[in-house]
């Protein structure tokens, strides 16, 4: 029975451990854990699992106080079961598509699983995969740069539920100011990642960028608790423009031919249909939300599609196009004024 109790203790030390020294833990860390499966030890028998376990596994500690304890990343990772070629596959698909919108930080834990994905295709008849099988991007701007320490804390906060403490440069400013919070939940936003916080004497949380933080620290004080009734994607959604839910309506639009085809295969809402097909325009219907974002996507094709209803859509639509038609007009009169004055020729 005593083999057996240790044989358990010691599998759920392992289970764990992270793959990297961002995801590290202590002794105490661990003995909490046990504690919460049923498994009441001493931290000196923790101590001595791990240096039993190194003698297996690549497990290693840095100096830290308390010391932190981790996989070490530069040696093979143990799989049990192996993994199969499809399941790589789709791993690795998974992290190509989502690169681009994750920040780089948050990421770093998956070049392990890269490398097991890579060795079991190579040994499949799916081991040239990259030749036949690639991932594009359609997003234009890069994510913002968040540091590992930052996204660390951030994370850590969530997970000990214990305050955090950093100071926040607000947009287009240099200096910055200092806060203490109740972390409640992250979100991410097309790379960008932000905390959703309570702040003493607020009486909704506020929103941070976590790219716009410094000087991030982990408070030893509980977190104040998230209430039962918020919804962090309903919070999130009225805070942040481009995930506002909006108004439902019904939307007519006119759509080129030669485009049409775009529409149709990827839906912009609910129940879409065509309504008429023309020798020059398509004619779509869709229950979609009144939001910024389709505003956006409107926008982004220019001259190849025509908002036909409702009416509201189209007056803030042409008063858009309108404002943008006379800021291009002017910027094309200054820049003609400037060649004159500098006498070169106009054609």
């Amino acid at each position: 029975m005593r083999e057996e109790s240790q044989f358990f203790r010691r599998f759920l030390v392992l289970q764990q451990l992270s793959g990297s020294r961002h995801g590290r833990r202590s002794v105490g860390q661990l003995q909490r854990v046990l504690s919460q499966q049923g498994i009441e030890t001493t931290r000196r028998t923790i101590e001595r699992d791990l240096l039993w376990l190194t003698r297996f596994f690549p497990l290693t500690c840095d100096n830290s106080r308390p010391r932190g304890w981790f996989w070490t990343t530069d040696r093979e990772s143990i799989q049990l079961p192996r993994m199969d070629s499809l399941t790589a596959l789709a791993l690795l698909l998974a992290y190509e598509t989502l690169r681009p919108i994750f920040p780089p930080a948050l990421l770093e834990n998956w070049e392990r699983y890269q490398r097991d994905a890579e060795r079991a295709l190579a040994e499949s008849s799916l081991r040239d995969w990259r030749r036949h099988v690639t991932v594009l991007s359609s997003s234009v701007p890069s994510p913002p740069q968040i540091s590992d320490w930052t996204l660390s804390r951030v994370l850590e906060a969530l997970e000990s539920r214990c305050q955090l403490a950093f100071t926040y440069h607000a947009q287009a400013r240099t200096d910055g100011k200092k806060h203490r919070v109740s972390p409640w939940g992250v979100v991410l936003q097309e790379g960008a990642l932000y905390l959703v916080a309570y702040h003493p004497g607020r009486e909704t949380p506020l929103l941070y960028a976590c790219h716009r933080m410094s000087k991030v620290r982990l408070q030893k004080e509980p977190a104040q608790e998230m209430p039962a009734d918020f919804s962090l994607q309903a919070f999130a959604q009225a805070n942040l423009r481009f995930a506002e839910q909006g108004a439902p309506i019904t939307l007519r639009i006119q759509v080129k031919r030669e485009i049409a085809h775009l529409v149709e295969e990827r839906p912009i809402g609910t129940h879409q249909a065509v309504e008429s097909r023309g020798r020059t325009w398509v004619t779509f219907r869709a229950e979609v939300e009144d939001s910024e974002a389709l505003r956006w996507w409107i926008l982004s094709y220019g001259t190849g599609l025509k908002v036909l209803a409702p009416a509201d859509l189209v007056e803030s639509l042409q008063e858009t196009t309108a404002a943008m038609a006379k800021l291009y007009a002017r910027r094309s009169r200054e820049s003609g004024t400037k060649m004159v004055n500098t006498g070169e020729k106009i054609s």
